[in-house]
């Protein structure tokens, strides 16, 4: 009771954020079950974030954490390592939602 589950990146928290309204006029369907989240596309990998996070869904196992953590470079394009074989990079189209609309936040 009492829990919000509109999401943690709802159209709302994303305009107060950019001072932009949106316009979203199609119907998003959920990353994941339970997550209402407006922007749901998952970028970088699991078992990345450092942190710490015990809620932090993209965190499984700590000892996987901090071995991808080492394997951090500065200079490649990616969040953990370089490169390989195995990796698949997708190229996805964001359609804008800016309508251009600028917000005053008297927050």
């Amino acid at each position: 009771m009492g829990v919000d589950v509109s999401g943690c990146m709802t159209k709302q928290v994303i305009e107060r954020a950019i001072g932009y309204s949106l316009e979203i006029t199609e119907k998003r369907k959920p990353v994941r079950e339970g997550c209402n989240c407006l922007l749901g596309n998952d970028i970088g990998m699991y078992n990345t974030y450092g942190h710490g996070c015990l809620y932090c869904y993209a965190n499984c196992d700590a000892t996987v954490v901090r071995e991808n953590r080492k394997r951090h470079d500065p200079t490649s394009p990616l969040l953990i390592g370089n490169l390989n074989p195995r990796d698949h990079i997708r190229e996805v189209e964001q359609k804008s939602y800016l309508n251009g609309q600028i917000i005053l936040n008297f927050y």
